[in-house]
């Protein structure tokens, strides 16, 4: 279940990173937020994490078995649950719009297969 997790949390990471990179203007207005030289310059720098995490996830998929491969994980879960409720706490604070409701379910979901899968792998 950690391999699946790995693939699916890196190839979202990945691809959400790499969008934002691409087009951060689109990441900002998703926000609600105005479009400014900052604001430009930090979705990119997001973007760069956001697709930094998801290769080493993609790279990591199939050594889970291994103790980098649990840290690897366990990054990633972190991850997912602290994105998943400042996303989901900003929406509920700023009643903002479905894509954000969207994006913070989906890491929770995500987050929280991670932590049953570490607790199992665990135990």
């Amino acid at each position: 279940m950690l391999r699946l997790l790995m693939i699916v949390s890196g190839t979202f990471e990945a691809l959400f990173g790499l969008s934002a990179l691409i087009a951060p203007n689109l990441l900002i207005a998703g926000l609600g937020t105005e479009t400014t030289a900052a604001a430009g310059l930090l979705a990119r720098i997001f973007g760069a994490a956001a697709l930094g995490l998801g290769a080493a996830a993609l790279l990591a998929r199939d050594e889970v078995n291994t103790k980098g491969g649990i840290a690897a994980a366990f990054g990633l879960a972190l991850y997912n649950v602290l994105a998943a409720c400042f996303i989901l706490w900003t929406a509920a604070i700023d009643h903002s719009g479905a894509a954000l409701w969207g994006a913070g379910l989906i890491h929770a979901v995500i987050g929280a297969l991670f932590v049953y899968a570490l607790a199992k792998a665990r135990g």
